[in-house]
C-alpha cells in the first residue's frame, strides 16, 4: 500500500481546481469576480445563467478553493479567495488563443 505524499496532496489539490476551472460559464465567474465581490443573482445576470445553475457552479468553484462566500440576509456573496487563480485565467486564455 502506497502512502500519500505532500507532492500526492499538491496534484490532487491542483486536479481539483483544474476541474473547477473546466467549466465556460464557471471561467465567466471567475472573470467577473477579478472586480471584486458579487452576489449570485449579480452573477447569474451578468453570465446569462439561472440561479440555481449558477448555485451549483459556485458550489464547484468553492469546494475547490476557488472563492469564498457570506450571507447578508438572504443574499450571498462571492468573492476570489486569491487573485492567483486570475493568472491561472489568463493562461488558459492565452493558450486558446
Amino acid at each position: 500500500m502506497k502512502v500519500a505524499t505532500a507532492g500526492d496532496e499538491l496534484r490532487i489539490r491542483a486536479a481539483r481546481i483544474a476541474r473547477a476551472l473546466g467549466d465556460p460559464k464557471r471561467l465567466c465567474v471567475v472573470e467577473e469576480l477579478a472586480n471584486g465581490e458579487r452576489s449570485v443573482g449579480d452573477l447569474s445576470r451578468c453570465i446569462g445563467c439561472q440561479v440555481p445553475n449558477m448555485s451549483q457552479h459556485l458550489a464547484v468553484l468553492r469546494g475547490a478553493g476557488i472563492v469564498a462566500s457570506r450571507r447578508e440576509g438572504s443574499t450571498v456573496f462571492y468573492w476570489l479567495v486569491d487573485p492567483g487563480v486570475l493568472d491561472a485565467y489568463r493562461l488558459l486564455t492565452q493558450m486558446a488563443r
